[in-house]
């Protein structure tokens, strides 16, 4: 709600589905992402649940709690440094090369929990530690948000910037 919140009180964003200057390409907002809308929705709050029930229930260990951390920061970094590149399309959260947004900067520590959350989540399916309604929800969160995920990239919402050839 924060990220979207922040995509709204901005002035300086592009209007949602206009064109980015010099492609063919829509700018996006927040909500044009199937990974911002219905992944977020439905598949990170059950990855969460499982997340913490794993907590809550002493199975997650010291080194993993130090793998949580090194997840959290190192990949909103790499994430970061992506979304920053010269062929990175213009988006919400990343409005021209090299710039960010509020909503960009507060989507940042959301990503890296998730991603945290996540792969803590499947080293314990892969070890066998989670089983019955658990691993239920898990894999039904895991398998939205991985249906999102590729829901965009094949509608190209991921794709890098095209520039238009003006000759």
């Amino acid at each position: 709600m924060l990220m979207a919140g922040a995509q709204n009180a901005s002035k300086s964003l592009p209007l949602r589905g206009s064109l980015i200057p010099g492609t063919c390409q829509k700018f996006l907002h927040l909500q044009d992402f199937y990974t911002m809308v219905w992944g977020d929705l439905f598949g990170v709050p059950l990855i969460a649940a499982v997340f913490f029930r794993l907590v809550t229930t002493g199975q997650v260990t010291a080194w993993q709690w130090v793998a949580f951390w090194g997840l959290a920061i190192v990949s909103p970094a790499i994430f970061l440094k992506m979304c920053l590149a010269e062929n990175h399309k213009p988006d919400w959260g990343f409005p021209e090369a090299g710039k960010i947004s509020l909503g960009g900067i507060l989507h940042l520590p959301y990503f890296g929990a998730g991603i945290a959350m996540a792969a803590l989540c499947l080293w314990h399916l892969a070890t066998g530690n989670l089983y019955g309604t658990t691993l239920w929800v898990g894999l039904t969160g895991g398998g939205i948000y991985l249906a999102c995920f590729a829901a965009d990239i094949i509608s190209g919402n991921f794709d890098p910037i095209k520039r238009v050839n003006k000759e």
